[in-house]
């Protein structure tokens, strides 16, 4: 396990610890995301890709299994764009971890999450190998109705595939709905 992996479940275990528990409601909710991915590390000017920011889509199910603490999993795509080059680099992938929600501020819920991703990388078309890695996320949940929120967020996601390891930062908007 490498210094990176090792120090997000870490993180995630001890905010699972420090976290207050929630009232009994488990419920399942769906929720799907667009914004912009910005890429760092070796997508930059410093190692000859030149990407830019690119959109991002993305789509969780969520299990809460109170009122602080939940698991999700789900499907992301983000792709970076490159303005005086021909280079194409897009990531497809698997997303799963741990939600934590803090308290409560009236319809205004903050909440941080992290985990793993497993994610496909390709460059001008032609895929490489999956890599897994670990992403993280804060953001808060404005509720609507008991039903729906809208959800914004700043997401750190990092993963290394072959020769090829990827670090963007992503600043999304997300509709979650309860089912």
């Amino acid at each position: 396990m490498n210094t990176r992996t090792r120090d997000a479940f870490t993180l995630v275990a001890g905010l699972l610890l420090m976290a207050a528990p929630g009232s009994a409601t488990a419920q399942w909710s769906v929720e799907g995301r667009v914004g912009s991915a910005m890429p760092s590390g070796e997508l930059t000017d410093a190692s000859g890709l030149n990407q830019t920011a690119g959109p991002a889509f993305a789509a969780d199910a969520t299990y809460a299994f109170n009122s602080t603490w939940s698991a999700y999993g789900g499907l992301g795509r983000q792709r970076f764009n490159c303005n005086d080059c021909s280079t194409d680099v897009s990531t497809t992938g698997f997303d799963g971890g741990v939600k934590v929600r803090f308290g409560s501020s009236g319809t205004a819920t903050p909440w941080l999450r992290g985990g793993f991703m497993l994610h496909q990388p390709a460059v001008d078309g032609v895929s490489r190998d999956w890599g897994l890695g670990v992403g993280s996320a804060v953001g808060i949940d404005w509720l609507l109705n008991p039903q729906i929120s809208i959800v914004p967020a700043l997401r750190f996601n990092s993963y290394g595939s072959g020769p090829l390891s990827l670090s963007y930062v992503m600043i999304d908007a997300g509709l979650n709905v309860r089912l």
